[in-house]
């Protein structure tokens, strides 16, 4: 396991809380990091060990530090423990990252103090950075500094982050105003968050539902962009469109080759048609995550979004089950498809159990990345 040790120093976190028995009368309360950032070198499992000072019985949580980090195979042993005067171990362990690049926060808590230390781990399948693209969209604060310095892209680009404030969701207009940060918290300089301006739905169609979106949720927006009155970073006016909101966007599509469905109209016919496989329907949308990809069975299960944000929950996307290769042919290679690729889907739908929506078995590729022949 390598690993780089990028910040060294003390992190503390001061919280105003009065000290009660849980703090067994200590008068000086300590929480302190010997170390504030890990990077990890490879996408490799393996583990570490942390080490911190805490005199005050401690707890140990890890979160994603932004909208497209997946954190739940990183563990902390112990995750709680005593206070102590002496140093206090523990081993972070992580599984290989075979997703994109993950940056995840190691938060001690206290009933007094708190620390934290940032993680990060580079992905298998990082793909070639390029800013703004679907496979990397941009960071809200990194958009905002690129723009304030002079760097406003010329094209349409993507930008996922999670909504900090709303403005406005306006029917009657057919748009919405809101604010995208990295963490969800709102700046007290609203021109420091990206803000979405007079955004249009997912096809650029006019919003058609004042609950399209709230504060915390992960949203993918695409468009033009400008720096309007040289302060504000912002969407052209009704120039982009809102892709997905946590990894869904509003139901677009007929089903058909010519107009596939996207991932939303895709979940809306499962739930109407339940546990009873449909007809035979195109869907459309990026991969997020890989569930497995057999040679030996020559079959791939995965799961597609709107945007290529994998959620929390898989239930609320759809999963493509044990799908065929371009013509029903058997997959032959683990790399014949990667997260963040661009895909069209032939199959039928069905929620399995009621509660795994799914294009069913025996679908097949006929799309990839806007090729409908692999060979060329």
């Amino acid at each position: 396991m390598k690993l780089k040790h990028i910040i060294s120093g003390l992190a503390v976190i001061l919280a105003t809380v009065a000290c009660t028995n849980d703090t067994f009368d200590v008068k000086e309360p300590q929480v302190t990091t010997d170390i504030t950032s890990y990077a990890l070198e490879t996408p490799e499992a393996g583990s570490f060990d942390m080490v911190f000072h805490s005199n005050l019985p401690w707890e140990i949580k890890v979160t994603p530090a932004n909208a497209s980090s997946n954190v739940s195979d990183i563990k902390v042993n112990p995750s709680s423990g005593a206070g102590s005067e002496r140093a206090i171990t523990v081993t972070v362990s992580y599984k290989a990252n075979k997703d994109l690049k993950r940056e995840a926060i190691i938060s001690i808590t206290t009933k007094a103090l708190g620390a934290s230390v940032r993680l990060s781990q580079p992905g298998e399948n990082d793909p070639t950075e390029v800013k703004g693209s679907l496979a990397t969209p941009y960071m809200p604060y990194d958009l905002v500094a690129d723009m304030m310095g002079g760097n406003i892209p010329s094209t349409d680009i993507y930008v996922r982050g999670i909504v900090s404030k709303v403005k406005e969701i306006s029917t009657s207009y057919g748009n919405a105003t809101f604010w995208l940060t990295d963490d969800g918290v709102q700046p007290d300089d609203d021109n420091k968050a990206f803000q979405v301006y007079r955004a249009k739905d997912y096809g650029l169609v006019n919003i058609s539902r004042e609950d399209l979106l709230k504060e915390g949720d992960v949203v993918t927006v695409f468009g033009g962009v400008t720096v309007y009155g040289g302060n504000t970073p912002e969407t052209k006016q009704n120039a982009a469109q809102i892709l997905a909101v946590n990894g869904v966007g509003t139901a677009y599509g007929d089903g058909s080759e010519e107009l596939p469905y996207n991932v939303g109209a895709a979940m809306a016919r499962i739930l109407e048609t339940g546990e009873t496989s449909t007809e035979e329907v195109f869907v459309m949308g990026v991969i997020a995550q890989i569930k497995e990809v057999s040679p030996s069975y020559g079959n791939a299960t995965y799961y597609i979004t709107d945007d290529g944000y994998m959620p929390a929950d898989p239930a609320s996307v759809v999963q493509v089950f044990r799908g065929k290769w371009f013509g029903g042919e058997s997959f032959t290679s683990e790399d014949q498809i990667q997260v963040g690729d661009a895909v069209v889907i032939k199959g039928t739908l069905v929620n399995y159990k009621g509660n795994t929506p799914e294009v069913n078995q025996g679908n097949v590729i006929v799309e990839l990345n806007g090729k409908t022949d692999p060979n060329n």
